[in-house]
């Protein structure tokens, strides 16, 4: 009777640690973290776009993420260019504050 005592504590035992819970503690906002994003198996390019649509919500700055390293004449040309286009969705992503009604400093 002392084995099957023995084997009945195992199993018990057993099935106690199978029944406690494991809590990770992920929130929503850390699984849209862009390491986090990327070490999850998405790009940085989906990850960028995930962090600017986040700050963008929360009424933050618009900065890209990671730095792309252009000749200076073509990021010159076209920072140059979207600022003169606040529709274009350049790399530079230029922030436009745009205000529904005409004000002094538009002249």
């Amino acid at each position: 009777m002392g084995v099957m005592r023995r084997n009945l504590f195992l199993v018990l035992a057993l099935f106690t640690a199978l029944c406690f819970r494991v809590n990770a503690g992920v929130t929503p906002e850390q699984l849209t973290e862009p390491e986090y994003m990327i070490n999850g198996g998405y790009s940085e390019t989906t990850a960028e776009e995930v962090f600017l649509i986040k700050n963008r919500v929360d009424g933050k700055p618009c900065e890209p993420l990671y730095d792309k390293n252009q000749n200076r004449f073509v990021r010159a040309c076209k920072k140059f260019y979207s600022y003169l286009d606040p529709a274009v969705d350049s790399e530079e992503r230029y922030h436009h504050d745009i205000h529904m009604s005409p004000s002094i400093s538009d002249l």
